[in-house]
This record gives structure tokens, C-alpha cells and sequence, in this order.
């Protein structure tokens, strides 16, 4: 949400050309990315790297970019996320391939004796579907059997069938066919702004962990100056005790002070080395690795309208826009329901030659001389009484209204984001709105 987050997104794609040389003094392999150079201008988070005398001896000195590159690549749940992305893309293209006719392939051969008779049976029947938009299912089929009896006439059966159902009410119409394209279409997009969130919220951990390190590593600096300071006023005091120019109890306070500043001064330690384990964790290093944070981030000050911010915020912040698309499929699914309690109404029609002969051969070429069979009519399903037919549209009308509340919840939480942001940058100034 911060000013600084989408600099960052650039810093840590756009970055010098330190990374390889940084993962191999962290004992990592070295780092290359196509398109990745040294970095032009000055980066609006970082003022600069810090004077090398301030970095302790065998410390691996690491610039933000630096941080978020490394974290980027070596973060799990991100890698996670593209190898799920892999699985997301080929369910999309199974969606997308629903109205393609299919082609199904069935044969089967059997031995079986009945009385006194025994002999054996073969049959094959390759069948194409076709379901279309509208919800009308086309089926060309053709089933041809072969019966051996032993000691007996042989006879072969071939049939051709064009089969055609179109659902007039349940079942039918092109928001009803269409449904799991646009669920898997929309699943699709809410799987790239999955990965986008995990994306920003690793680099937005990165750089708050950043910061800590480099607050920690000035806290130590000023606990040290500070203990320093204390040692050289208690040498002075005992110096001034010496000479009778002071009194006895002021060591005793002199001696308290120095005991306080050693105290902060374990605490500041303490705080730099949870703050660079923490850095290491998110940038999945071996914990070991002696970095010191290079940079000292810093942001020009920036005028900002509440209101503006808010629309770029909720146009791109992606667990908001992921409720949007929940709410979409909801709609859907409520239209499904509602398709499904009407009556089961279907025109249905057929047609197709039948031929019988000795031999299979020869019932495949005899079928296009005899005359062809066909059949139109309606199909009537009415249920009654059925009250678990309503089930599914009071589930999808509740999860429906779920989802908005969830998705007002979640602009709700976008707006307060915006609003703190605002108040941490400008100290809860008048905003422009």
C-alpha cells in the first residue's frame, strides 16, 4: 500500500549486478537473470550504501535489492505457488476444450456357453460426442458384433445412430453450457492474483525485515558510543575522586550508569541478531551467514490524495479483487441452481440404417443401401415433492451473500490500509480528500 512497495517492485527485478558476486560470498550459487543490469539513478528507498568501517570484519554487506532478489528466488511458497500454476494452466485448457467432440473407441470380445451351445462373441462401436453451447449433446455412433456358435450359422449386426438432445429447461441454454468455461476463466485469474499477493507479500516482509536490521544495526552503534562514552565519564570521575575534587558516592552513580549502558548494549546485539535471522529466514539462507544491511532506505516526502489512493489501491490489491471474482462465481453457481430446479424437458431425435448378414464385412458395406430409421419426440421429467431439489439453490443464494460480505470486509480493510499508511507518513496531517 506504501509508496515505497511499488518502488521496491522495480528495485528488486531492476537490480545491480552485486547479486551473483553477494549469493557467493553467502555460500549460494551464483545468480543470473535474464535481463537483469546494473541498476541507472539513484533508488528512491536507499540514500546510499553505509561507510564500510561501520560493518564488522567477515560480514557480507547486502543492499535492499540485493535482499529482495535473493528472497524472490529462494522463497518456497513462491516457487510453490508456479509449480501450481502449471496444474492451474492445463485445467484451463481441459475447460477449454468442453465443446471439441470427443472420440471413444469400445470393443470387447467374450466366450461363453449357454445349453448345449458354445461359441464366441466380438463386438466393437466407436462413438463421437459433441456437446455444444446451447447444451445440445450430438452423438454419431456406430456398433457392430460378430457371433461365432460352434456347429452353427455365424451372424454379424451393425447399426449406425445419429443421436441428438437438446434439454428445452434443466439443462439447457447457454448460461447453463457455458458455466464451467467461465468458472475455470475466472479460477484462471484468480490463480495469477494468488501468486501476485504471494509475490507482494514476500517482498513487502523483505523490506520491513530490512528495515529492522538496519534499526537494530543502528541501535548497536548508538549502544556502543554509549557504553564508550559511560567508560571514559567513569575514568574521569575516578580520576576527579583521586584528586578530591569529587565526592565518593558520585562513582557509585557513575558505576550504575556504566552497568545500564553494558545492559542496552546486550539488548542491542540481542535485537541485531533476531532482526538478521529474521532476514535470513525470509530469504532462505543458511542462518549462519554473517550479512550487515547496507543501505540506509530513505523516501522523499510526497503529497498523497487519500481518495486516488484508495482507487489505485482497490483496483490492484489482490485479495480484494480475488472476493470480486468469488463473488462472480457465486453468481454462477446460483444460476446453476436455479437451471437445475426446472423441469426436465429435452427434444430428442434419431436416425440410422440397421443391417444383418453372416459377416461383419458385409453388414458395414450393406448399410448404405437399406433405408434408415429415425425417431423425434419429447422427453418429460417432472419432479414432485422433491424438496432437496431447492437445497441447491438456497446454498448457492447464502454463499453467495457470503462472498459479498466478504468482499465489502475486504474493501473495508484496503480503505483503513490506506488511511494508516497515510497517517504514518504524514503524522495524521489533513489529507487531501
Amino acid at each position: 500500500m506504501r509508496g515505497w512497495l511499488a518502488g521496491l517492485l522495480g528495485c528488486g527485478l531492476a537490480m545491480s549486478g552485486t547479486g551473483p558476486a553477494l549469493a557467493q560470498g553467502l555460500g549460494q550459487p551464483p545468480v543470473t537473470a535474464r535481463g537483469l543490469g546494473p541498476s541507472t539513478g539513484s533508488s528512491a528507498q536507499s540514500a546510499g550504501p553505509a561507510s564500510p568501517g561501520a560493518m564488522p570484519a567477515g560480514a557480507v554487506p547486502l543492499t535492499l535489492a540485493e535482499a529482495v532478489f535473493i528472497g524472490l528466488r529462494e522463497n518456497r511458497a513462491i516457487r510453490s505457488e508456479y509449480l501450481q500454476r502449471i496444474a492451474d494452466r492445463f485445467a484451463l485448457r481441459v475447460a477449454e476444450r468442453i465443446f471439441v467432440p470427443r472420440l471413444d473407441v469400445q470393443a470387447g470380445t467374450a466366450r461363453a456357453r449357454t445349453g448345449n451351445s458354445t461359441g464366441s462373441q466380438f463386438n466393437v462401436g466407436p462413438v463421437v460426442s459433441w456437446d455444444t453451447p446451447t447444451g445440445a449433446r450430438f452423438q454419431f455412433a456406430f456398433l457392430g458384433s460378430q457371433d461365432l456358435p460352434r456347429g452353427q450359422q455365424r451372424a454379424a449386426n451393425s447399426q449406425l445412430s445419429f443421436t441428438v438432445i437438446q434439454p428445452l429447461l434443466a439443462g439447457g441454454g447457454v448460461d447453463f453450457a457455458m458455466a464451467p468455461l467461465r468458472i475455470a476463466r475466472i479460477g484462471e485469474r484468480n490463480a495469477q492474483l494468488r501468486i501476485k499477493g504471494a509475490v507482494i507479500d514476500q517482498i513487502s516482509a523483505i523490506i520491513g525485515a530490512y528495515r529492522t536490521l538496519v534499526q537494530a544495526q543502528e541501535q548497536l552503534r548508538i549502544a556502543t558510543d554509549s557504553l564508550r562514552r559511560a567508560r571514559d565519564l567513569a575514568e574521569v570521575n575516578r580520576a576527579l575522586i583521586a584528586a578530591g575534587r569529587l565526592a565518593q558516592i558520585e562513582q557509585i552513580q557513575s558505576d550504575t550508569q556504566l552497568a545500564q549502558q553494558e545492559l542496552s548494549l546486550i539488548g542491542a546485539r540481542n535485537a541485531q541478531e533476531s532482526a538478521r535471522l529474521s532476514l535470513l529466514t525470509l530469504m532462505a539462507l543458511d542462518q549462519s551467514s554473517r550479512v550487515w544491511a547496507a543501505d540506509r532506505p530513505a523516501a522523499d516526502q510526497v503529497r498523497v490524495d487519500v481518495t486516488r489512493a484508495t482507487q489505485v489501491a482497490l483496483a490492484s490489491q489482490p485479495a480484494f479483487l480475488q472476493a470480486l471474482l468469488g463473488i462472480e462465481i457465486g453468481r454462477i453457481n446460483l444460476d446453476v441452481a436455479r437451471n437445475q430446479r426446472l423441469w426436465d424437458v429435452s427434444l430428442v431425435a434419431g436416425a440410422g440404417p440397421q443391417v444383418s448378414r453372416p459377416d461383419l464385412a458385409n453388414t458395414i458395406g450393406a448399410l448404405g443401401a437399406v433405408r434408415s430409421d429415425f425417431n423425434v419426440g419429447l422427453r418429460l421429467n417432472i419432479p414432485i415433492g422433491q424438496l432437496g431439489r431447492e437445497q441447491g439453490e438456497v446454498n448457492a443464494t447464502i454463499q453467495l451473500r457470503q462472498l459479498e460480505l466478504g468482499a465489502e470486509q475486504a474493501r473495508d480493510r484496503v480503505r483503513q490500509q490506506v488511511d494508516d499508511a497515510y497517517d504514518d507518513e504524514h503524522g495524521g496531517d489533513d489529507r487531501d480528500v
